[in-house]
């Protein structure tokens, strides 16, 4: 008993440091080369683990999502938050998913025409150049996706743009994303941008910070 306990921590032991060091090189290199995440990898995204981490109703309470705003998530992925911002924008609301994915957005409109999800529209662009008119959206939230966006200035712009004068930027971070930045990181960004930090919720490997339009119309980005 003691030599499988022994073999089971030592297995646990490599793979945790493996990881470890995975994260470490993928961050280093992504220091210097921004790309966004290959396709083979869209389709462990959204998994088990990271729910229970992450759990998107959390996510989507932080963010203030209610029924019959226009919501605009960037970088949807397969959609691990997608469906539940829909369900709180209900019927009379309308979410759009964004992805510069192809790939991402083909899964994911499958799983929507799947799952009959009638208030959501996924189509494949760029944060930055959102095919939207300006002041469109309640809320536009970006989970895991600014820190692998090479033109951080122009997508900020961009979702300025968009985003209603009394809207909400969400911007949520995880840990484990090799493109993880610090919560000031992120704060800097956005204010520089022209952004006002609202609210900040955080859990132990995850935070999501709330922005506003900042009442000060010059900014220091320029496109």
């Amino acid at each position: 008993m003691t030599a499988i306990v022994f073999m089971m921590l030592t297995v646990f032991f490599w793979l945790a440091a493996i990881f470890t060091c995975w994260i470490v090189i993928v961050r280093i290199i992504r220091r210097f080369v921004h790309f966004p995440i290959p396709p083979f990898v869209i389709r462990f995204v959204d998994n088990p683990i990271r729910r229970r981490v992450q759990p998107p109703s959390e996510v989507v309470d932080w963010i203030s999502i209610k029924d019959g705003m226009v919501v605009l998530e960037i970088g949807a992925g397969p959609g691990t938050f997608t469906f539940e911002a829909a369900k709180r924008v209900g019927r009379k609301g309308e979410l759009f998913a964004v992805d510069v994915q192809p790939t991402a957005i083909s899964r994911l409109n499958s799983r929507i025409q799947r799952e009959k999800i009638e208030n959501v529209t996924a189509k494949a662009a760029s944060a930055c150049e959102l095919p939207f008119r300006n002041e469109t959206f309640d809320r536009v939230l970006m989970i895991t996706v600014l820190g692998e966006i090479a033109n951080k200035k122009r997508a900020l712009l961009e979702i300025k743009r968009v985003l209603k004068d009394k809207g909400i930027l969400a911007i949520g971070e995880f840990l484990l994303d090799p493109d993880y930045p610090r919560r000031n990181t992120t704060i800097n960004w956005c204010r520089d941008a022209g952004f006002e930090l609202v609210a900040q919720h955080y859990a132990l490997l995850h935070y999501i910070l709330t922005f506003q339009k900042s009442v000060q119309k010059s900014s220091r980005f320029n496109l």
